[in-house]
This record gives C-alpha cells, sequence and structure tokens, in this order.
C-alpha cells in the first residue's frame, strides 16, 4: 500500500481505540525494556486526538530532562518539565514556552506515528516535520503507535524516517 492508503487506514483503526489501554501498554514497555536509562535528554511529544500518550514517562523518570516539539514553519524543541505552561499550537498541540534547544542535546527521541512500515519506516501525518528534522540525526528514534499500524506493507520514500525501535500498544 501507498502511504496515504496507510495513514487512511491507521487512523480509521484508531477511531476505534482505547487510548488510555494502549499510552498504558507503551508507557509500560518502554520503562521495562530498560531502554531509556542511559539517557538523561529525551525528546518526548504532547498527543493530539487519539495518539498514543507517553507523557506519563515525565512522572516516572523525574531526574530526566524531557523536550517538546513547536511547530512553526519547522519543527524545534523546547525544554518541558512538570508544571510547566503549555501554549496551543498550530494542530491542536501544546507546546512548551522557552528556548529552542538543539536537536543534538537530545539522545533519544520517542516519535508519534500513524503507522510504522515493515522497514521501521515512519508514516505520519504527510506534512514531513519529522523526516526534516531528524535527518542526519545520530541518536536513538523510538517510534510509537497503535499495534494494528506497527508492521505495515508500505511503499516508503528515502527520506521517511527509519527507527531504531518501535514500541506498540
Amino acid at each position: 500500500m501507498n502511504k496515504n492508503e496507510a495513514r487512511k487506514y491507521s487512523l480509521d483503526i484508531r477511531k476505534n481505540k482505547d487510548s488510555i489501554t494502549a499510552s498504558a501498554t507503551v508507557v509500560d514497555a518502554l520503562i521495562s525494556s530498560n531502554i531509556l536509562n542511559s539517557y538523561q535528554h529525551i525528546g518526548i511529544y504532547y498527543p493530539i486526538g487519539k495518539e498514543i500518550n507517553i507523557m506519563e514517562l515525565v512522572n516516572k523518570y523525574p531526574n530526566k530532562e524531557f523536550y517538546l516539539p513547536v511547530t512553526n514553519e519547522e519543527l524545534v524543541f523546547k525544554k518541558y518539565k512538570l508544571g510547566d505552561e503549555l501554549l496551543k499550537g498550530p494542530f491542536n498541540t501544546h507546546e512548551p514556552i522557552g528556548q529552542i534547544v538543539d536537536r543534538d542535546i537530545i539522545e533519544c527521541f520517542i516519535i508519534p506515528c500513524v503507522a510504522i512500515s515493515k522497514n521501521n519506516q515512519r508514516i505520519g501525518y504527510g506534512k514531513g516535520y519529522y523526516d526534516r528534522y531528524l535527518m542526519n540525526y545520530n541518536g536513538l528514534k523510538i517510534g510509537v503507535c497503535y499495534k494494528e499500524s506497527g508492521e505495515l506493507a508500505v511503499d516508503c520514500d528515502s527520506f521517511d524516517v527509519v527507527l531504531d525501535y518501535k514500541i506498540v500498544g
């Protein structure tokens, strides 16, 4: 299938999913895998709609630094800690206030995915923000999505982010 078909399929499935259970499954899997233990600076995201919600990680790892995306013409990340004020962004996102951080400070990104291909390439909403932001990024990239969308036979492009790991809920 092509990426547009994968998006439609995955977003249709997402409408009927229990995002609370799926989110808890993903957060538990991230914690039990110990994959985050060796990273101090972690890029996360604030969920929109029925995306998998990983914000509980901020509570679970109080000694780590977390960063949330801000979407303008391009994606950037700003530091976030529990209780910080968040502003409404252009895609109904919640975005932190503060200084933009250098991407290379962030050692690991946990990335929302609409779907993930069998080759571990991320399929997002189609705007290419993460593709551009993570181009030539050498840190760890973890994609999260619903299990039904976690290993689709999708024809991806060379610029689509290749994930190091995927966690499905």
